[in-house]
């Protein structure tokens, strides 16, 4: 939320004191009544305030893809038994997934000579790759309803989806995203409804411990991808 605070400027206004001698013809004050005549003029003097408004809270967005530091194993076709269909945490065009959900192929692209490799656990850093000629030849446009792989909050805790929720929530709410303090990110029941995005802000229901959710924006929103 954004909280701003007007001051109202305070204008104060100018007091002019004119002393005037009533001399004919002349400008000089008149002799003999033992009084000086002054002309006096205060400038006005303006107070004047600047609004204070709080920065609007921005959540950045970043991709991680697979490196020489992950650990990934050969595996067959995934693509064999179940065709590719866009993956659901990547937004960019050539991501994909397929094979059933228990391979966990989060995150799939076709790098060179047919080989595929997807991400099964980006906080484990691991993955899998395989050769398939139908992923080769499939181009799949970008992810319009995708979801990060991983979000950031603001005390550096990392939350990531998980496959399955069967764990108890406060007030029956579910969670597909489990975080690396224990805590989780609620939502009424689709995973989508995860996230609140105002602006450049993401929010989310953080509960600790089973607790009432407290509505928190995201540092960052991480999807599969290359920048």
């Amino acid at each position: 939320m954004r909280t701003v605070r007007c001051l109202l400027a305070a204008l104060a206004a100018p007091v002019l004191v004119l002393g005037l001698a009533a001399c004919a013809g002349s400008d000089e004050p008149a002799a003999g009544d033992g009084t000086t005549t002054e002309r006096t003029t205060e400038d006005p003097t303006t107070e004047e305030t600047t609004s204070e408004e709080a920065p609007s809270p921005v959540t950045g967005v970043e991709h991680v893809w697979i490196d020489d530091s992950w650990e990934v194993q050969e595996i067959d076709d995934l693509c064999a038994m179940i065709e590719p269909s866009p993956a659901p945490y990547s937004d960019q065009e050539g991501f994909f997934t397929c094979g059933p959900n228990a391979a966990s192929a989060l995150a799939c692209q076709v790098e060179e000579d047919g080989l595929a490799r997807c991400i099964t656990s980006l906080p484990d850093r691991s993955g899998i790759s395989f050769t398939s000629e139908q992923a080769a030849a499939t181009d799949l446009p970008a992810n319009e309803d995708a979801l990060p792989i991983q979000v950031t909050l603001p005390d550096d805790v990392t939350c990531n989806p998980v496959s399955h929720d069967h764990a108890e929530h406060f007030e029956d709410y579910f969670s597909w995203y489990a975080c690396s303090d224990g805590s989780e990110l609620l939502t009424d029941e689709d995973i989508s409804n995860t996230f609140s995005i105002e602006g450049d802000a993401w929010t989310v229901r953080r509960s600790i411990d089973q607790q009432a959710p407290e509505e928190v924006v995201l540092t960052t929103a991480t999807f599969a991808g290359t920048d």
